[in-house]
């Protein structure tokens, strides 16, 4: 049986790198799966619910797809990217009651995130964690997302790295940080990737990290790629 993963997107940065993970996720079982059925495979990120909210059941080891949702925690202290997110074409994907988030930001301050934001919305956030903890049969993982450059990202975003550590021990935590570019004009980002590298030293088992530079690069070759063309025989 294949294990689960949760997915943790923290901040502007995290939500967004996280939105293009689950469409190219969709986009990938779309196009080995003709059937639209719902394989053991794909229970790692995904559920498969109802319209009620309840999981459908695979007495076959399959079942047809109803809704997916995906298992995933989406957290930033402004509301706009969150908005953008749900109302966008696999917002649908998500699980509103998921959703955590302020209205006035962190401020690109660590600090403000780590000791203020972290512990006001500590109960919720391990809340919800806990109700998707519950919906898994047998978790693997949990996978943050979150930039280091920031403020939600780098001090909300470790606070509840930590709290995963202290709750859930047992469980692998994975964390996909992306550092700042070497021409970040937020001038606090320096000090809230160290202060950020800190926290992944001491509670992260396994660090992925990613360098803005690199994915700038990567979006503009991508984007500047000619078009294949495929000419018949």
């Amino acid at each position: 049986m294949p294990r689960e993963l949760i997915t943790l997107q923290v901040g502007q940065c995290g939500n967004q790198i996280g939105c293009k993970f689950w469409d190219l996720a969709l986009h990938e079982h779309a196009a080995n799966n003709a059937q639209a059925t719902f394989q053991p495979s794909m229970s790692t990120f995904f559920r498969n619910v109802d319209a009620g909210g309840r999981d459908v059941g695979m007495p076959t080891g399959t079942a047809p797809i109803q809704f997916l949702k995906a298992r995933a925690l989406l957290v930033d202290m402004e509301q706009g990217v969150l908005d953008q997110v749900m109302k966008g074409h696999i917002g649908e994907l998500f699980d509103g009651r998921q959703l955590i988030s302020d209205v006035s930001g962190a401020g690109n301050n660590w600090a403000r995130g780590f000791c203020h934001y972290g512990p006001k919305y500590h109960d919720t956030i391990m809340e919800k964690v806990r109700h998707a903890v519950e919906q898994c049969d047998s978790l693997q993982c949990f996978m943050l997302i979150h930039s280091l450059g920031g403020g939600t990202g780098s001090g909300v975003g470790t606070y509840v790295l930590q709290h995963l550590q202290d709750e859930f021990p047992n469980v692998y935590r994975f964390v996909t940080p992306v550092f700042p570019s070497e021409d970040d004009d937020v001038v606090t980002s320096p000090y809230n990737s160290i202060l950020s590298l800190a926290q992944l030293i001491d509670h992260a088992d396994c660090v992925l990290p990613l360098c803005n530079d690199a994915l700038s690069e990567a979006s503009f070759a991508s984007a500047c790629a000619a078009p294949v063309v495929l000419t018949p025989r």
